[in-house]
């Protein structure tokens, strides 16, 4: 008997058939046939039919795969690495099921949609995440304040924001933090009426070969050295920073975080390349992630160290000074090795 989640019988039952990593589609396909409303309202203000799937879905990856595992090392795990692999597939494939059966995204001023975004926040940790955020965007998903419990609120973005920041500061993941970047630049997009869909994780730009790097202008230059008490840096700097390559770029900020787009703003850009030699010109091999600790009094800072290897065997070392300096002199730097 399926768990009763105030939807009704045949909703309960689709859940119960879809809210796990391998989706039977034709059983749902028959309860819709007997009037499974996908729209329907349950005893959850919190959650609806989609939503509640995907989480259910996503739980049951963590209990068959993660529940009871002692490895702290999630990231080097294979198994997981795989599952998560399975488990995106089937929230993107469960999402079109529920939109091409005629679920509403808009339905409550926007909640049903913006329930949904929300249960993908903590979900593949993957680029599948992106894909099915995009998907419900397409579908008229709204970034706006939904309650996820009985006592909270807050809207998708703001979740994607504070994910991020956890994966970075606390857990020194920043392959993690990278994601979520590219998904927190996804809502932004979103709410600055900019197109959406070219923006993705750094990892498409694995392969690409850089034809040149642009860098914001606002007359000032872009590099500067910053010699101050604790720090001590060449190239140092605080502007957006585009790789660019054949359909889109790498961007980078001050905060030495990176997402790509297919859509580059040429307006009042100044071209930097010539402080790349051997990274223009070549192909990105591959992104590897660091974490430096740096404490200053009694407080203890984070410093992501990203590592870009070239193929023509330079490596591309991106840092930053968070903790050494005050927030005034906050900036990223970058060294060619």
């Amino acid at each position: 008997m399926a768990y009763d989640y105030g939807y009704g019988e045949l909703e309960n039952e689709l859940i119960s058939v879809l809210g796990t990593v391998y989706p039977d589609f034709e059983k749902a396909e028959e309860l819709i046939k007997k009037g499974a409303d996908l729209n329907a309202k349950g005893n959850d203000a919190c959650e609806n039919v989609l939503s509640q799937t995907l989480d259910d879905c996503i739980l049951g990856f963590r209990i068959e795969v993660c529940w009871e595992c002692e490895n702290e090392e999630c990231e080097q795990c294979e198994i997981a690495k795989v599952h998560r692999i399975g488990v995106g597939k089937s929230m993107c494939d469960i999402i079109r099921f529920f939109l091409k059966n005629g679920f509403d995204a808009n339905k409550d001023d926007g909640c049903y949609g913006a329930q949904c975004l929300f249960a993908l926040t903590l979900s593949s940790y993957n680029r599948y995440m992106l894909k099915a955020i995009k998907l419900l965007l397409d579908a008229g998903a709204r970034d706006r304040t939904i309650s996820y419990d009985a006592h909270e609120t807050s809207t998708p973005w703001d979740f994607v924001a504070t994910e991020g920041s956890y994966q970075g500061c606390c857990e020194g993941n920043h392959k993690f933090e990278n994601l979520y970047e590219a998904a927190y630049q996804i809502y932004k997009a979103v709410d600055e009426g900019r197109p959406y869909s070219g923006i993705d994780s750094y990892e498409v730009a694995v392969g690409k070969k850089i034809l040149k790097v642009l860098a914001e202008d606002d007359g000032k230059p872009t590099f500067y050295p910053l010699n101050i008490k604790w720090f001590t840096r060449k190239n140092c700097y605080t502007k957006k920073i585009y790789f660019v390559y054949e359909d889109g770029a790498l961007i980078s900020t001050q905060f030495a975080d990176f997402w790509v787009d297919t859509v580059i703003p040429y307006k009042n850009m100044v071209d930097v390349s010539k402080k790349f030699k051997g990274v223009v010109g070549s192909r990105i091999k591959d992104f590897n992630f660091g974490h430096k600790e740096f404490t200053k009094g009694r407080t203890h800072y984070g410093q992501p160290v990203t590592v870009i290897e070239m193929d023509s065997e330079k490596r591309l070392v991106i840092s930053t000074n968070h903790g050494e300096v005050g927030e005034e002199d906050r900036a990223a730097f970058f060294e060619i090795l």
